[in-house]
């Protein structure tokens, strides 16, 4: 199962309509492996819709996911509305967070996801004790 989030563009000033999630619903058949949907209207550039698809690759997830939502913007209400981007969101912003702020949470992280620890404190590294 594969989490899809598909952003919607609207004109200017546009609203995502409060009926978006049943609409979406309204589009799903059988086959579509479509198990939950969810709508973030206040998502930031753009709103989203997210959607559990099961399927056999994350290309047929964002598949069958792209396919619902461009049914749904032929739907009343989302004249002038647009689809940009469907995908798996793969870095949360709590993660992208901490790549520029450890904070409490953990260690810095380079751009890599390189940890920056000393090497007496590597989680990773095997201690003196556990060499010998």
């Amino acid at each position: 199962m594969y989490l899809i989030h598909a952003r919607l563009q609207g004109p200017p000033g546009a609203s995502l309509p409060l009926e978006t999630r049943p609409l979406v619903r309204s589009q799903i058949h059988d086959g579509d492996g479509v198990e939950h949907v969810t709508v973030h209207p206040d998502a930031l550039p753009h709103p989203v819709v997210g959607l559990y698809v099961r399927a056999d690759s994350l290309a047929t997830a964002e598949s069958r996911a792209a396919r619902l939502c461009r049914l749904l913007l032929g739907c009343a209400g989302f004249d002038g509305w647009s689809l940009p981007l469907v995908e798996a969101p793969l870095v949360t912003p709590l993660y992208a967070s901490w790549l520029s702020d450890p904070g409490p949470a953990g260690p810095a992280v380079d751009g890599c996801g390189q940890g920056h620890f000393g090497p007496a404190e590597n989680p990773f590294s095997p201690s003196d004790q556990q060499r010998k």
